[in-house]
Parts: structure tokens; sequence; C-alpha cells
């Protein structure tokens, strides 16, 4: 009989150490992928306390086995885990390792995964999860497991194109939570290579050296990136630029002013849509006002005797609200202080046409408010049939009427002579307006006008209506 009891009191002390050593572990896990995914490694570290009401040991009681981020964010991480068997709840903990060893609660939670937001950027963050389960109102935790991860790097800023001729150059401004970044490219197919791994944080543009083609649209996509000292790398989305090869800054831009306004010229570029023009008031910033499909552009009044800025920027149309801006050309004027046929004081009352035979436009003011401007054509520049300058009236009005002069007869819409037989009207045999076509291709001295414009002049004049003419 003491034997028996003998050998059963081994027997039961065999068991209590066995459940002892089954549930001392620790779990730490580490990202050791990149961001397509992580992969965690679990290791046995300090034995935790026992759970005394066990009626039988269980060695995965209360331990997590596995954590993987699932957000990949510049200022969240986002964590689930294996549930812990026999856990009512789960106590997070965050440290930011850039900075601290401390770890700070963040919150408990009841399902075995957690969302933490408000993180810096590119930021290495180990992250505690704690399981617990609560016996007769007294809480008892398992053991603890560790996520080292971090937060992907924060985008670059100001991303703008340097080059865009046959030499591509991007530049963007340095991101403070990346200590490298990757440039990749796409030509026209919205597929992406890698071009570039740029190690050095200080560097901020690229040029590509590659063979590119002018007139092609290329897109470069510039991601920051974070490395860890375990070789995880944590980058961000990227952001992207469009460029077109060719689309390089508006070549001899010639500014021009007067009569208070300033002409920009310059040459064409056959790879742009358009242009963006940008104007800048003596030391204010430079701010858009404008864009135009022709290679030149004309203001409205300035101020006399000032200085201002402007930058003409080719663009590209890719599709509809979309485009590639190119790079531009600046250039300064001082508006002319000589204003001798100022229009608003020889109109009197405000209400005038003003016409520029030098900037081939038309200008209509009500109370001295623009109301309406347009290109116009105006006499052949040839000493005979130039348009004669000076200040008029509007002397004669009619509508379908036709025009009859030495060599010529024309029928046109609306009629508004200020001069004898100078005035202002549509024509159809024109398919476009301003620029140099008064050049050898002018009228016979009035001032050829679009449909659309010359129709709205009828209807708002009248006799007696300021004409001026410079």
């Amino acid at each position: 009989m003491k034997k028996s009891r003998i050998a059963l009191s081994v027997i039961l002390g065999s068991v209590v150490l066995v459940s002892a050593a089954a549930v001392s572990i620790f779990v730490v896990t580490n990202d050791v992928s990149s961001s397509s995914g992580h992969v965690a490694d679990t290791a046995k570290m300090s034995p935790a306390p026992l759970n005394e009401n066990a009626a039988l040991p269980v060695q995965s009681r209360g331990v997590i086995d596995s954590i993987k981020k699932t957000s990949y964010e510049p200022d969240r991480i986002d964590l689930s885990w294996s549930d812990a068997e026999d856990a009512d709840g789960y106590s997070v903990y965050i440290c930011d390792r850039d900075s601290s060893e401390d770890y700070v609660k963040v919150k408990n939670v009841d399902k075995p995964e957690v969302s933490i937001g408000e993180l810096k950027s590119g930021t290495q963050y180990w992250i505690k999860i704690v399981p617990f389960t609560v016996i007769d109102g007294e809480t008892r935790e398992y053991p603890e497991s560790v996520k080292k991860t971090a937060t992907q790097a924060g985008e670059v800023s100001n991303l703008h194109v340097l080059h865009s001729s046959d030499d591509m150059e991007i530049g963007w401004d340095k991101s403070d939570s990346a200590d490298s970044y990757r440039v990749y490219r796409s030509v026209e197919d919205g597929k992406f290579t890698l071009v570039a791994e740029i190690n050095d944080p200080e560097q901020t543009s690229y040029a590509d050296d590659g063979e590119v083609k002018e007139g092609v649209l290329y897109t470069y996509k510039v991601c920051a990136n974070r490395t860890l000292y375990n070789g995880v790398n944590y980058p961000s989305d990227g952001k992207s630029i469009k460029l077109v090869s060719g689309l390089c800054a508006p070549t001899d831009l010639i500014a021009t002013s007067e009569a208070s306004r300033v002409q920009l010229s310059w040459n064409y570029n056959k790879y742009a849509t358009g242009y963006n023009i940008y104007m800048a008031h003596g030391d204010s910033d430079l701010e858009y006002i404008d864009a135009t499909e022709r290679n030149y552009f004309i203001t409205d009044k300035l101020t006399a005797g000032d200085e201002y800025t402007f930058r003409v920027e080719p663009y590209y149309v890719i599709s509809e609200g979309k485009e590639a801006d190119g790079t531009y050309t600046t250039c300064k004027i001082e508006v002319s202080k000589e204003d001798t046929r100022n229009a608003a004081t020889a109109a009197g009352s405000g209400t005038y046409i003003e016409i520029s035979i030098s900037q081939q436009h038309l200008w209509y003011y009500e109370n001295n408010e623009l109301y309406l401007d347009t290109d116009v054509v105006t006499g052949n520049n040839d000493g005979e049939c130039n348009t004669p300058t000076g200040r008029y009236s509007i002397s004669s009005r009619a509508v379908n009427t036709t025009l009859t002069g030495p060599g010529y007869s024309s029928f046109v819409n609306y009629w508004l002579g200020f001069n004898g037989g100078i005035g202002i009207h549509d024509a159809s045999w024109r398919s476009s307006f301003g620029g140099t076509i008064y050049n050898g291709n002018g009228s016979h001295g009035c001032v050829n006008t679009p449909y659309d414009k010359v129709k709205i002049l009828y209807e708002r004049t009248s006799y007696g209506t300021p004409v001026i003419v410079h």
C-alpha cells in the first residue's frame, strides 16, 4: 500500500513539471520581407505564469503563434495575429524604436487584430501584444509577443520636371523619413520598370540617360523608401509625373509693352497642345492667368511703370482633364509709362472699342470694364492698305450688306464703320485671326473680326461709340 502511494506521488510530480515547461513561451516576430508581404519568426524567451485553474496542461494556451502586418501606410499600422486559446482579450503596447525603448499602452482589444493610427512615416515601431484572461474578476496575462515593424516612408513632394527635351530629368523635395529613392518609368502602356535606385537621401533628382524618343509620353514614378537594420524595405506608394520628350521651354520669348498692355510671343513647339501663361506683379508670386493655343498672348491693361514677370509653359493634353507640362521660359518687362493713346481717357464715358495694330487685337469696354476681346486682322501692312490710327467713333451701321471697292466685293453680316469706308466687320473667308497674318495677307484697311464677336459688338454698341486705333 505504501509502495503504491509513493509511486502515485512521483507520477503527480511529473505532471506538474510538464505543465510548467509547456507554457514557458515568449514570441517575437520580425518583418523580413518587402511591403508585398511579411514573414514572422518565433523565439522562446522568459517563462510565463501558470494558469493554476487549468485542469490539464495545454501547450498552446495563451500563446500567439504569429503576427502579420496588414497595412502599408505612412501613418498607420494594422496587425492581425493567431487567436490565443482561452484569451478573453489582448493588451496592445507600442514603442517608437527610432527614439525610445519604452512601451506605451495603446488599447485593449477583444479580437486578434488592431489598427494604430497617427504614427510618424518611415519610423520603426515595436508593438507588443499581451493576451489576458479574466477569472473570478482577476485579470491574468499570458506570454507577450512583439512585432518589429515600421510605417511606410512618406511621399516625396513637389515632384516636377527639370528637362523635357532629349534630356529627360525630374526633381523633388527631400523626404525626411526616407533613406533612399526608387524611380520607375512607364512608356505609354502603364507598365512601370525600375530605372534607378538612389541610395543617397540628399539626391533629389533623376536624369534619364536611356534612349527617349521625341514626342513620346513618359510617366515617371518616385517612391521614397526606408530600409531597416534587417534589410526590410518600407517604400511609399509613389508620386507620378508625366512628360513628353521634346516639350521643352519656349525659345525666343519676346515681351513688348504698348498702351499699358504686354504682348508675349515665342516660337511654336510642335508637340505642344497649348501654353499656360503665368504672371507676377513686382515681387509677388507667379499666378496662372490664362492659356492659349497660339504662340502669342496679350494681357489686359496693367499698371504703367511697374515691372511684371511672365512665364510661358507648354502643355500636352493626354485626355480630358489630364495634361503633361513641359519646361518653361520666363521674362520680365516694365510696362511703358507712355500712354498718350489712353483709350479710357479719350472715350470719356468708359465705353469704347480699342484696336491695337501691332498686337492685332480688339477690346471692347463698358463703363471701363472689359466686356469682350478678340484677335483681328487689320489692313495689309504694305503702306497702301494699312488701317489708319487715331480716335474715331462709329458713324455707320449695317447688317447683311456687301462691301465693294477696287478689285473686291464681299458680303458681310455686320458692319460698324468708323472712318469713311474703314470699319469693323466679319470675314467669313478667313479661318484664323491675329498673329502676323496682316503682314502680307491683311485686309484693304478694315478690321476683320470673327463673326461671333462682331455680332456682340453690333448688338452692344451704337452710333457715336468711340473707336481708338493705335
